[in-house]
C-alpha cells in the first residue's frame, strides 16, 4: 500500500441556491454538492473519478484544491492524521488544479502568459522554461495562444497547474477534444509525473479509456463516493465476477437449449452476426456450441468494466446512469461559470 499524501474525512460542501419568497427576496438553501466524502489518496499513483453529469466531481476536485471551502468534516496530509483539518491556503500550497476549461486566447506568447502566472506562484524563469519543456511547448514559447490547438493548450493548463511543484495534481477532463495521439502523449506526460512521485487525480467523462491509465477507481453519483479502490477492489466490493463475451456469425442462437439460466445472458443481433455477454462463467458453454454447429468468432472472459460497475453501485441501467437529470426539486441542479457541477 502506497503512503496516503491526502486524506478527505467526511467532507462536505453543498452549494447555495436562491431561492426567494414574498417576504425573504434573498433567501438561499443549500442544494447539490458534495455529502460525506471519504477519500484516500496514495503517493505517485493516478486516482479516477467516474459518475454521471451532476455527479459531484467537479465540485469534490474544487473542494481538494481550496477552491471551495469545507462546509464540514475535515482534511489532512500525511503528517496531519489526527490534528487539525488542513486550510484552504494549504491545499492551494500543495495542490495543481488543472480546470476542464481554460481559454488561452490573444496575442500574447505562451511564455509570457505562463510567466505573468507564474509570478504568482513564485516561479522562476529557469522553472517555467523547464516546464514548457516538460510538457512538450519548447518549441512553441514564442507562438501566440491564439495559434495553439487544443492539444496544445491542454498542455499549457497542465504547466501552468504544475507551477509551484505541487505534490497532489486534480485533472478535470483533461483528454475533452483531445486526438488518439495527442491523448496517447498526455497519458505518457502524467506517467512521467507519477514517477516523480506526484499524486494525480482525474475526472473524466471517457470511462474506458480512463482504466487503462488509472491506479485506483472512486465511483461517485449525486454527491456522494459509492466505492472505491483498485479496479479488481471495486469488483469485489460490488460483487461482480468476470463475464464471457461470446461472438458468432449469421443468426444467435436460442441459448436456452444450452444455458440453465437464460436471465443470465444479454444478446444483440446485427446483420450478419452476433453477440452475447453471460454474467456468470459457463463450464462448457463453449464445446456445447460448437458440438451444436453454431459458427464462433471469438470468446473472450474479461472482468467487469466502469459502466458495468456504476450501474451495480447506483442500481440503475446504462441508460438511467448516462442521462439521468437529477429532479430541481429534490437535488437542485448548480452551473459554476458555465460548467455543470
Amino acid at each position: 500500500m502506497g503512503e496516503v499524501v491526502l486524506r478527505l474525512k467526511d467532507a462536505t460542501y453543498r452549494h447555495f441556491l436562491h431561492a426567494p419568497s414574498t417576504f425573504k427576496p434573498w433567501n438561499k438553501i443549500r442544494g447539490q454538492g458534495i455529502f460525506s466524502a471519504n477519500l484516500e489518496l496514495k503517493k505517485g499513483s493516478i486516482l479516477g473519478l467516474v459518475g454521471p453529469n451532476g455527479a459531484g466531481k467537479t465540485t469534490l476536485l474544487r473542494m481538494m484544491a481550496g477552491v471551495l471551502p469545507l462546509q464540514n468534516g475535515s482534511v489532512h496530509d500525511s503528517s496531519q492524521d489526527s490534528v487539525a483539518s488542513l486550510s484552504d491556503t494549504d491545499l492551494r500550497d500543495k495542490v495543481g488544479h488543472m480546470p476542464e476549461q481554460v481559454r488561452w486566447q490573444g496575442k500574447k506568447t505562451v511564455r509570457n502568459a505562463l510567466m505573468e502566472i507564474g509570478e504568482m506562484r513564485g516561479s522562476n524563469e529557469s522553472r517555467i522554461d523547464g516546464l514548457l519543456k516538460l510538457v512538450g511547448l519548447q518549441s512553441r514559447v514564442d507562438s501566440r495562444l491564439s495559434e495553439l490547438s487544443q492539444g496544445m493548450r491542454q498542455r499549457l493548463t497542465l504547466a501552468a497547474a504544475l507551477l509551484g511543484s505541487p505534490s497532489i495534481l486534480l485533472l478535470d477532463e483533461p483528454l475533452n477534444g483531445l486526438d488518439p495521439v495527442a491523448s496517447a502523449a498526455f497519458v505518457l506526460l502524467l506517467r512521467k509525473l507519477t514517477e516523480k512521485g506526484v499524486s494525480i487525480v482525474i475526472s473524466s467523462h471517457q470511462v474506458e479509456g480512463l482504466v487503462e491509465i488509472i491506479d485506483r477507481l472512486a465511483l461517485m453519483h449525486r454527491g456522494q463516493i459509492l466505492a472505491e479502490g483498485t479496479i479488481d477492489e471495486v469488483a469485489k466490493q460490488l460483487s461482480l465476477d468476470k463475464k464471457t463475451e461470446v461472438s458468432g456469425y449469421g443468426k444467435a442462437p436460442d441459448f436456452g437449449t444450452y444455458l440453465d439460466d437464460e436471465g443470465a445472458i444479454k444478446i444483440e443481433q446485427f446483420e450478419n452476426n452476433w453477440r452475447a455477454v453471460l454474467e456468470k462463467s459457463q463450464v462448457g458453454l463453449l464445446q456445447k456450441l460448437v458440438a451444436g454447429g453454431v459458427d464462433i468468432s471469438s470468446w473472450i472472459d474479461r472482468p467487469p468494466n466502469v459502466i458495468e460497475m456504476l450501474c451495480a453501485a447506483t442500481g440503475q441501467s446504462v441508460e438511467d446512469v448516462g442521462l439521468e437529470v437529477s429532479s430541481t426539486s429534490v437535488i437542485p441542479l448548480r452551473t459554476f461559470r458555465g460548467e455543470e457541477e
